[in-house]
């Protein structure tokens, strides 16, 4: 078939211009207003949280306000915590706090959001979060980490009370994870890990926890991790059965590999499972030298009835001017069945951070959600609307 066609457009701009490291950290997708369309929230590490009102079109969309902020990582969520039919804020603090928060969504009559704890912890830098059911439970969970000495995870069940502070019956999964490698200057690092996904890795039809370069399973009321794959740091993930077989896979991509000292660059690849899902899996590389691929979303892009891969790149950016060293690519890799992949790089000199697919005006196809951290357009927010022939 042609090669998948999305049409940029810039929906609005947030400029968070207040040190330190100032850039949009935050954003995530889901219906705010309750018009059964998905508006976008985006913050800065410092300075404005805000959403965007999706108005059906692709104009200029109105921007309103959620509360002034600071110390705010990436990685939250947009979830329905209250059953009021409206999305509530899901996210946590940087490299400075120990918290993660939820906002509570104030409806149509509008005033302020309130924000509340879901859990303070003696680490900070709350980088992933992720929703979904786990085995034995018959609610969904959050699952987020923080990053200081390794990473570290945690599962909280969605309360039916979320107004309670902190919330109840939080679990620690897992301590101090990271991935060993050796920088350009030839030093060692061990490097904590990232990106965090829910899903059924081993074939049992419940669901685990991918984290890094570990799956971690419940076991006899027990969380025991299990290394499917090496080498790969500060990682995206994604789960799915993206050969067909029947059988869910892995995916990564390095997200902060340069930031961290990998001078050639970070992989792409997915991982499949041999008759022990606890030895290490099968790697497939799909692309290299990638400059800090920190987005990676699962799903059909093309209209071929198979789910394909979106690879977003941030790009190196030099400290002085911000400027990219080499134009980030955005690349679609089209699904052609039993493992083969045709890529598209569908845009060249943005640069995209934790992208997000979502149907953004009701046509029945994904439309890709993101914003840049460096260049020209770094308080940009962008929709790259799908508009591939369909079959």
């Amino acid at each position: 078939m042609a090669a998948p066609r999305f049409t940029k457009v810039t929906i609005g701009r947030l400029e968070n211009d207040v040190p330190p490291a100032a850039m949009n950290t935050f954003h995530a997708v889901g219906d705010i207003n309750g018009d059964g369309r998905p508006d976008i929230v985006v913050s800065g590490r410092n300075g404005r949280m805000v959403w965007f009102e999706n108005t059906g079109d692709r104009g200029n969309w109105p921007v309103h306000p959620v509360e002034d902020v600071e110390a705010m990582e990436c990685g939250g969520q947009i979830r329905d915590l209250t059953g009021d039919g409206l999305g509530d804020i899901i996210n946590g603090n940087d490299f400075r706090g120990h918290q993660i928060f939820w906002w509570a969504n104030p409806g149509p009559r509008g005033g302020a959001w309130q924000r509340r704890a879901i859990a303070t912890t003696d680490l900070s830098q709350f980088h992933d979060t992720t929703l979904g059911r786990l085995a034995g439970e018959d609610a969904d969970s959050l699952v987020f980490t923080n990053q200081v000495r390794g990473t570290n995870i945690y599962r909280v069940p969605l309360p039916a009370d979320p107004t309670q502070a902190p919330w109840p019956n939080l679990q620690v999964i897992a301590t101090a994870r990271g991935e060993p490698f050796v920088k350009a200057d030839g030093t060692d690092r061990i490097q904590p890990e990232e990106g965090l996904a829910i899903g059924d890795v081993d074939g049992d039809g419940v669901n685990e926890i991918v984290c890094g370069t570990h799956w971690y399973k419940l076991v006899g009321g027990r969380w025991c991790g299990h290394k499917f794959a090496s080498g790969y740091i500060t990682t995206k993930i994604a789960i799915a059965d993206i050969d067909g077989d029947g059988r869910n896979e892995i995916l990564l991509a390095e997200g902060d590999p340069c930031v961290y000292g990998k001078a050639q660059g970070g992989k792409l690849a997915w991982f499949k499972r041999g008759p022990d899902a606890r030895a290490p899996w099968t790697e497939h590389v799909l692309l290299e030298g990638l400059h800090d691929a920190h987005s990676l979303q699962v799903g059909d892009l093309c209209g071929n009835g198979r789910p394909d891969i979106l690879c977003g790149e941030v790009g190196v950016a030099n400290r002085a001017d911000d400027r990219y060293v080499r134009p980030p690519r955005l690349i679609v890799l089209e699904n052609e069945g039993r493992g083969r992949f045709t890529p598209h790089v569908i845009d060249e000199g943005t640069g995209i951070h934790d992208a997000v697919l979502a149907d953004m005006l009701g046509r029945g196809v994904l439309d890709i959600v993101g914003k840049p951290l460096h260049g020209d357009e770094k308080w940009h927010v962008h929709v790259y609307f799908n508009d591939t022939a369909r079959p």
